[in-house]
């Protein structure tokens, strides 16, 4: 019957559980990102609906915006829009 190196075991138990402890952390950070993600998503939304919004209103002449204005209102729109297709 040979003899169980409890050294070697040890050390092997302690090597699986960094590396599990390592898996751990990165899962959290891919949880953070997710949530961040998510959070980018939801505050995008709004300046769509709120950019839309006063774009509307420009068009139908309830409130006055130069074409500069408008024009950056739409390519910041067009940016987020390219976002949220990758």
């Amino acid at each position: 019957m040979s003899s169980i190196n409890f050294d070697n075991l040890d050390k092997e138990i302690f090597g699986i559980n960094k590396e599990l402890q390592d898996v751990q952390k990165a899962l959290e950070e891919v949880k953070k990102r997710q949530d961040s993600n998510k959070s980018a998503k939801k505050e995008a939304l709004v300046f769509i609906e709120k950019a839309e919004a006063v774009i509307e209103k420009a068009e139908k002449g309830k409130i006055k915006l130069s074409e500069d204005q408008v024009e950056r209102i739409k390519e910041t729109l067009k940016k987020i829009l390219l976002i949220f297709k990758s």
